[in-house]
């Protein structure tokens, strides 16, 4: 059965779905919002009053999994060791505490499995032999175990905040073909955790980096198949690959999305500075041919890479808009994935 919310969300377009979006403001307290392209929904709960400091790792499935910002993969004793998940779609909108794992972890994906019919989720540490190790919490049983496959050489990228040394790790995998997808930006592979055998492994990325670095790279997936979005330190578009054959891991450039928009019409904030101009691209996500970019201190943009045009999506004014300047830590947007039945899962998965 389709949610209220869910049906209220995609009536003002019809037949067709837009990607939905995760809002979310953490400083007193949480606050997070969907937006459809048209409005924006906020879920007003007072569990979430109690909740600080958060940010949201992903969602899956209709619920939306939360974890505290700042934990260091490297402290061992993990102070605040507990994991938030929210429906907003239901009645009381209240939440659920999840304890980590025992020896602490910082959560790295959030997803539905294909064979057990349940949300579970990584979370990774790094052991005393250098490697990094890995453990899945199972909705189910309510419980965390080791993944089959313990130990692996290389974990997702780590951000880290200049003016006080928090870290966070990247935690938006790309989810495609069963498998958890990250860019290791350091070795320019792409990281794989195959959520049926539990085995890891790396990829070559499409691109290769020069010296120079770049403003942009990540990994996303577009019509279930995996797309990488680059844009380099000297270019002014974006290129947008696909993998069109996941066996043979075969990447093509698809898409080529030019950035240098019109100044007067797309307006920079106050707080836009030119040396940094397309570093605040970020790429929210990618359905059909709909490209939803969050351009930091400029907005919103749904890009119809079909027909090369841009539209501004209209945000909500917020008293909490200038935590931009902490955009990633105590605010940002993420792709919202509504509640699917088995059905209509199993009929994307013949599709591909």
């Amino acid at each position: 059965m389709i949610s209220k919310m869910w049906k209220m969300l995609i009536s003002s377009f019809g037949c067709e779905l837009r990607p939905l979006i995760i809002r979310y403001h953490s400083n007193e307290h949480l606050r997070v919002s969907i937006i459809d392209g048209n409005s924006e929904k906020e879920c007003r709960s007072r569990a979430l009053e109690s909740v600080k400091f958060c940010y949201v790792v992903g969602s899956c499935n209709g619920l939306i999994l939360l974890s505290k910002t700042g934990m260091d993969l490297y402290d061992r004793e993990n102070r605040w060791n507990k994991h938030v998940v929210l429906n907003p779609n239901s009645k009381n909108r209240g939440v659920t505490i999840i304890n980590g794992p025992s020896g602490g972890g910082t959560l790295c994906g959030f997803f539905f499995h294909p064979k057990a019919k349940e949300c579970r989720i990584l979370s990774v540490r790094q052991s005393n032999n250098n490697q990094f190790e890995y453990h899945l919490y199972l909705f189910g049983e309510k419980r965390w175990r080791s993944t089959k496959k313990l130990y692996f050489s290389y974990r997702p990228d780590i951000r880290q905040k200049s003016l006080n040394f928090e870290t966070r790790i990247d935690d938006h995998p790309a989810i495609a073909n069963d498998a958890l997808h990250w860019y290791i930006s350091i070795v320019g592979e792409i990281m794989v955790f195959n959520m049926i055998t539990e085995d890891f492994s790396t990829k070559p990325g499409p691109v290769v980096v020069g010296k120079g670095g770049c403003h942009l790279q990540h990994l996303s997936v577009k019509d279930n198949q995996l797309c990488f979005c680059y844009v380099g330190r000297e270019d002014q578009s974006m290129d947008i690959w696909i993998l069109e054959n996941y066996t043979k891991w075969s990447w093509v450039r698809k898409y080529v999305v030019h950035l240098d928009w019109d100044l007067n019409k797309y307006p920079p904030g106050e707080n836009f500075l030119t040396a940094d101009f397309f570093r605040g691209v970020k790429v929210i996500c990618i359905q059909k041919n709909e490209l939803v970019l969050f351009w930091v201190h400029r907005g919103m943009f749904s890009y119809r890479l079909d027909k090369n045009t841009v539209k501004r999506i209209r945000l909500r004014n917020s008293h909490m808009d200038w935590l931009m300047r902490d955009y990633d830590w105590l605010c940002a947007f993420q792709a919202y994935h509504p509640f699917q039945s088995i059905n209509e899962r199993e009929s994307e998965w013949e599709m591909v």
